[in-house]
């Protein structure tokens, strides 16, 4: 458990350094405001949705605990902002689809690592992934449309000056 939560820490830390080349293509408030709006999302549909029901939750110790919010809390959303930095460049629409099914797929195969690992439970039968794959494509949608959306909000309150900013 102690090798998983210490990987988890370190891929946080890289993934939270890596945000410098983020600027390329966003601005640094921008970048600021889209993590903690993905941060917020990746981590509510998760706890909203492992809460009521017994379909995944996260064993009640403090390592397993803290894993799950990095997973949850850093790393997802920061590969998530990746995910919208690919978007914003000039790649083929396939190469930018096939990054989006990728975080998809592999938040799915995350989860059953943690699932393996001890991290999560499950005390239904079965998991079902398909659950997880739609909630991270609607996760996905809501992230994507946000991007679209936040721009022209930060350029009218004046954050933003014109597009040489994204």
């Amino acid at each position: 458990m102690i090798v998983i939560f210490f990987t988890l820490v370190l891929i946080s830390l890289l993934l939270l350094f890596s945000f410098k080349r983020l600027n390329q293509k966003f601005d640094s408030f921008e970048v600021f405001i889209l993590f903690m709006f993905t941060s917020y999302l990746c981590q509510g549909f998760f706890y909203i949705l492992s809460s009521p029901y017994e379909r995944l939750r996260v064993v009640e110790e403090h390592l397993p605990f803290w894993s799950a919010r990095l997973q949850y809390g850093i790393i997802f959303p920061a590969l998530l902002m990746w995910v919208m930095y690919a978007l914003r460049t000039k790649i083929k629409l396939s190469v930018k689809v096939m990054i989006c099914f990728t975080w998809v797929a592999g938040g799915v195969f995350i989860e059953k690592l943690l699932l393996l690992s001890g991290v999560l439970v499950s005390k239904s039968e079965s998991w079902y992934p398909s659950i997880d794959l739609i909630l991270a494509m609607i996760v996905l949608s809501i992230s994507v449309y946000f991007l679209e959306v936040l721009p022209p909000i930060l350029r009218r309150e004046g954050v933003l000056n014109d597009e040489g900013d994204v």
